[in-house]
């Protein structure tokens, strides 16, 4: 375009000096043709100038570039840069371990997307607070498959150095494990469930316990579920409440839960629920019952057998104090371990639940049918009233529990837990007997 402009200006000029006299159009030509020679140096010096800076700028990117997967390569974790809308605009090849997604994925999508629920609120405060240098921070985020991870960051604001005005962040993520970090998990523990508990995050399912006589549904074990966490199974949030010193809190929260969730079932059917030996001691147990409203004879506070206990003599006070107020108690997980046989002993249940390890495949077992008949010959000697068989998943285990003298049943035979108020409407019922499948 300008090699045309310039020829457009030469043949004008040429033609004007074609009028005039001889020795002025001489001058004026030569005048014609040193200015389009020094046009067209100028536009050549533009374009110089125009390509050393793109030559420039593409070499500055290659080397931001290079540095940038240089860093990467020996920080030993996940490095990415964000622009001021928090867009990744770097990642590493970090990021495919780290939660799942290559590097060209992530390009232009905001940091907010690999975020877990609730962590962006929590992330935006503290950022905005961030200091100007290097900063650290415990972040709780999402990997492609729904899972939660939890990362130490490292970020920092990307300021330019021209105008002084920040350009964006960067930062690198180093995922937490629960073996290396001890303590930050303690601290993450106590947070999560310190939300659970203020908001009372806790969902009751409830699953039919059925008489092996009559076939009909007698009483509920009560489950607790946590919406926030629905990848997370409740033995993973419990044992996160006790890592955090708050186990307690979030077992009585869930007996509260499920006490309050009792009102909609038939009056005619029990309600377990489960309770460490720690909470059984705890006078909070009993206000909590007696706060309920609830029908004390339909409760049955079941002992977990996974925490042993070291002075039984702890437990007298609150396993008389229970019994007076009609409470019954119940051994849970009888037969997987050293510890629910000294509870069988020592406090006298009467209820005993035979773990599923002992009644999956009873009917073609015979030691497992030896051990399970044992256990009844047991609880009639020492009074229990009532044996149950958890965890049964055919017809075949639930008719050898019947032959074998067990009383009551339950498991994915008879019905999965369910929060669903309109299943539970059907238990208690005259027709309330499951259609075994």
């Amino acid at each position: 375009m300008y090699v045309l402009t310039g020829i457009s200006v030469l043949a004008t000029v040429t033609f004007s000096v074609t009028a005039t006299s001889e020795p002025l159009a001489d001058w004026l030509a030569a005048l014609a043709i040193a200015l389009f020679a020094a046009f067209l140096l100028a536009q050549q010096w533009a374009l110089r100038v125009l390509v050393r800076t793109v030559v420039r700028e593409h070499h500055d990117a290659v080397t931001l570039q290079g540095r940038l997967d240089a860093a990467a390569a020996t920080s030993g974790g996940w490095l990415y840069t964000l622009d001021t809308e928090s867009r990744f605009v770097y990642s590493s090849d970090a990021s495919l371990e780290c939660v799942g997604y290559e590097p060209s994925e992530l390009l232009g999508t905001e940091a907010a997307a690999l975020l877990s629920q609730d962590e962006d609120q929590h992330l935006g405060t503290r950022v905005a607070g961030l200091a100007q240098g290097v900063n650290t921070l415990v972040v709780r985020g999402r990997h492609r498959n729904g899972e939660d991870r939890w990362f130490e960051c490292t970020i920092a604001p990307v300021i330019d150095a021209i105008t002084k005005a920040p350009i964006g962040w960067t930062g690198t993520a180093r995922p937490l494990t629960d073996a290396k970090h001890p303590g930050i998990f303690r601290e993450i523990h106590r947070r999560t469930v310190t939300e659970i508990l203020r908001d009372e995050r806790v969902a009751i399912a409830f699953q039919p316990i059925i008489d092996l006589i009559s076939g009909r549904v007698i009483g509920v074990e009560a489950l607790s579920r946590f919406p926030s966490r629905p990848s997370d199974g409740p033995d993973v949030i419990f044992a996160e409440a006790a890592n955090a010193g708050l186990g307690a809190d979030l077992e009585l929260l869930s007996i509260r839960r499920a006490l309050e969730e009792s009102t909609f079932l038939d009056p005619s059917l029990h309600v377990a629920v489960n309770v460490s030996p720690a909470v059984l001691a705890n006078p909070s147990l009993i206000d909590a019952l007696l706060a309920s409203g609830v029908d004390l004879r339909r409760v049955i506070v079941e002992i977990t057998e996974h925490a042993s206990v070291v002075d039984y003599r702890v437990l007298e006070r609150p396993r008389e104090r229970l019994r007076e107020l009609g409470v019954r108690l119940a051994i849970d997980d009888a037969g997987s371990g050293y510890a629910s046989l000294r509870h069988v002993v020592t406090l006298s249940p009467d209820i005993i639940k035979i773990d599923r390890a002992l009644v999956t495949d009873v009917d073609t077992d015979r030691a497992r049918r030896a051990l399970v008949a044992a256990v009844v010959m047991f609880a009639m000697e020492i009074g229990t009233t009532t044996v149950v068989g958890e965890g049964v998943e055919t017809k075949a285990e639930l008719e050898a529990l019947t032959t074998l003298g067990v009383d009551a049943a339950q498991g994915y035979l008879i019905g999965r837990p369910t929060a669903s108020p309109e299943d539970w409407s059907r238990w208690g019922t005259p027709n309330s007997a499951p259609a075994l499948t």
